[in-house]
């Protein structure tokens, strides 16, 4: 069987979503003392066991809705089927702690410019997974971008269509054209992402805005765009307005900005 703390390093490795349950205090007769410990996997399967029943059953569920709101929860069971809920008849008390593991957010960056050469480490050092794409492979030079998680040449509309929807990814457009811009929008503004952020004038915004609607993209699915990009700051220089979009992107993520056409 496999043990709970290699679970965890290895479901942390490939980006996997899970919560670690462990009871941390029981009364009377109870299946596991304080300490012992189940893994929860998104799909409800688990590693390690917490005694089996309506108990475990409980806790799986309890795992899901924590891992569903990213918020860690204390439950408390009595396992006494007149007392409680649970069909069990042991007659203590267990209380578990559950801790949501959620992978780390991701952050793609589509264009390769001076911009992204400062905003990529950046983000990398507050603990998101950076990808940078461009079609430019003297713009993805790797001493530009020596620790990035990915750096990829590629069509940045080709691999804006590849992406899929993820409400804990955040996107940045900062490539060195239009055209391209609206190439990258009108593959992302049919799915579902956390932030999206475009830089260029509230004119561009406009104009881009009114050629996608035409196109058939719903009113609705311009909710997460922000352009002109960044807090306002009074940035000028690249390294300014990097900071800038970061102070935006973070805002956004502890729930300080919400982004609304």
């Amino acid at each position: 069987m496999e043990d709970v703390f290699e679970a965890l390093a290895n479901l942390r490795k490939a980006g996997e979503t899970a919560a670690l349950a462990i009871v941390i205090r029981t009364e009377g007769s109870a299946p596991r003392r304080a300490g012992a410990k189940m893994v929860i996997l998104k799909d409800g399967k688990t590693i390690g066991s917490l005694g089996g029943g309506d108990l475990e059953n409980k806790i799986i569920e309890e795992a899901i809705a924590a891992m569903q709101h990213g918020k860690p929860r204390i439950t408390t069971s009595t396992l006494d089927l007149e007392k409680g809920k649970l069909d069990m008849m042991c007659g203590g008390t267990v209380e578990v702690y559950i801790e949501p593991l959620l992978p780390s957010e991701k952050l793609v960056i589509f264009g390769a410019g001076h911009i992204t050469r400062a905003l990529a480490p950046m983000m990398k050092r507050m603990g998101f997974q950076v990808s940078v794409v461009d079609d430019s492979r003297d713009l993805l030079k790797k001493e530009y971008f020596p620790d990035i998680d990915d750096v990829c040449i590629d069509d940045m509309g080709a691999y804006a269509d590849r992406l899929s929807s993820d409400l804990r990814t955040y996107i940045v457009l900062l490539s060195r054209g239009y055209s391209r811009d609206k190439a990258v929008l009108s593959q992302l503004l049919v799915k579902e992402f956390k932030y999206i952020g475009m830089i260029g004038s509230q004119r561009k915004m406009g104009a881009m805005l009114m050629e996608l609607k035409k196109k058939g993209i719903p009113e609705k699915s311009f909710s997460t765009l922000k352009s002109p990009v960044g807090l306002d700051i009074g940035a000028e220089t690249p390294e300014e307005i990097a900071i800038s979009i970061a102070g935006e992107i973070i805002a956004v993520k502890k729930g300080k900005l919400v982004i609304s056409q």
